[in-house]
């Protein structure tokens, strides 16, 4: 007998043979039960071990549209029904996209030349596969793509289909690849019902993206998900969900991933911006007169040493570049060195624990500039206990927490931006006056010294200026 005929089934074959018949949900606990009496697992957390295992079928073989149930991918699939609007062109050539628009809807690794298409009565459409090349506006400038298209033109024909139109699809057989076509003419459109409609599932979308644990959520896990959350899927159709994220402001989707719209920029697409010369935070909003007078309170203070913190107030109508300067006066950082950046934190919703997400709204520069340098406090669109991320020298990088107490109105007489309260400092005493038996405050710190003797070496000023020249110093933040 060959090696390969004893070699056990893997995880994921297991998976497959216990959820193929299933058809409904199956608890996760039952799964692992059935999966470790099929697959012993010698884990030291057998339970744990198959759970992962479990997870990494998510978008493959299985989604959770609950924590505790795993819905066979099939019967998330199963008679999802969406719609595709016409335009006069894609009449004219006839031309429907498979490779973005339905295989996103088929089984992993689907060879596409084996899709099907039926009408109403279940008679199959003829077709003919038809590579076409398009130019793309990318983040590299334009660029060729060639995707792949079906030429359908004989049936559009056969419909009388009217650009104003919308082709309903219904996906019939997900394992075989079978879609039914229909032709909703534009007079027998609940417009009013397909924005309830497109709305859910774009709050569907939402939610999964909220819960995730990172600030994208991969699209051949959160499209069926959320179709197996969505209540009547098989009913009125919605639009294709890409136009859905399309036209909806929060989300955005980069042909692999779904992310928040306002998020942060890729590597590559920052990389690019920054060598174009263009622009790596969003503009700033729109603010009233009123605003641009008012002053906003905010309370920053060390991200790792939080007792040590700063209240400054700033007007709406002063800039990042104004608050960057604050910040390095109240806290002592150099003023005319290293970079500074700001980030908005947004709260994210889905679990209890509060977390935040990070929206760039710029950098600063001492000398020149940066593009948030002008970006004006108000433009930002806060609101009281808004939380802003600052840091200072990207290379240390110093982390900050800016809070926003309040929003008041300015006195007059006053300027601003303006520090009003700091924490209480909380004194040290010179080490090497100790040792001499007297009591002076430190105001420096050698880090050469603490490394080596692995306890802070504090020092006044008069030790500090007698101190080794050649050993690294650094001024006592209180």
């Amino acid at each position: 007998m060959s090696k390969a005929a004893n070699k056990p089934p893997t995880y994921a074959e297991v998976i497959e043979a216990i959820l193929h018949p299933l058809e409904s949900t199956i608890p996760v606990d039952d799964l692992i039960d059935q999966v470790q009496a099929m697959r012993p697992s010698k884990a030291k957390k057998p339970r744990q071990a198959i759970l992962n295992k479990i997870r990494e079928e998510d978008g493959r073989l299985l989604v959770r549209p609950e924590p505790s149930v795993v819905l066979p991918l099939r019967l998330a699939y199963q008679e999802v029904r969406f719609r595709i609007p016409l335009d006069r062109e894609k009449i004219n050539r006839g031309l429907l996209e498979v490779e973005t628009i339905l295989a996103t809807y088929l089984p992993f690794q689907f060879p596409i030349e084996q899709i099907q298409f039926v009408d109403s009565t279940g008679r199959s459409i003829p077709f003919q596969f038809k590579p076409v090349t398009q130019q793309i506006d990318t983040i590299f400038g334009l660029e060729e793509m060639t995707t792949l298209h079906v030429d359908i033109k004989q049936w559009f024909r056969t419909q009388k289909m009217y650009h104003k139109d919308h082709i309903l699809v219904t996906l019939e057989d997900w394992e075989e690849g079978i879609f039914r076509l229909e032709r909703e003419v534009a007079s027998a459109r609940d417009s009013e019902l397909l924005e309830q409609r497109d709305r859910l599932l774009a709050d569907i979308l939402f939610e999964l993206l909220e819960k995730a644990t990172y600030e994208t959520i991969y699209q051949h896990s959160a499209i069926p998900t959320a179709y197996a959350i969505l209540p009547d899927k098989n009913g009125y159709p919605p639009n294709h969900w890409i136009i859905i994220i399309e036209n909806d402001e929060r989300m955005a989707y980069d042909g692999w991933q779904i992310g928040y719209s306002d998020g942060r920029l890729s590597p590559i697409e920052l990389m690019v911006r920054q060598a174009s010369g263009g622009g790596v935070s969003a503009p700033p909003q729109t603010f009233s007169r009123k605003e641009a007078q008012q002053v906003y309170r905010f309370k920053a203070a060390l991200k790792y040493n939080t007792k040590i913190w700063r209240v400054i107030e700033i007007q709406g109508k002063q800039t990042l570049a104004d608050l960057d300067r604050a910040l390095r006066l109240a806290f002592n950082h150099d003023t005319s060195d290293h970079l500074g950046g700001f980030w908005k934190m947004i709260r994210r919703g889905g679990r209890k624990r509060a977390r935040y997400r990070e929206v760039d709204v710029g950098t600063v520069n001492p000398f020149e500039g940066g593009e948030g340098a002008d970006t004006p406090v108000a433009g930002l669109g806060l609101q009281a206990d808004d939380r802003l991320k600052y840091v200072y020298d990207f290379g240390d990088w110093i982390e900050h927490l800016l809070t926003l107490q309040a929003i008041d109105s300015s006195e007059k007489g006053q300027e601003y931006p303006r520090e009003i309260a700091r924490n209480r400092p909380r004194y040290v005493n010179c080490v090497k006056c100790q040792e001499k038996g007297e009591t002076t405050v430190a105001m420096y710190i050698c880090l050469t010294c603490s490394n080596r003797e692995s306890r802070d070496i504090v020092l006044c000023t008069d030790c500090a200026d007698r101190h080794d020249e050649e050993h690294y110093i650094e001024e006592i933040l209180y």
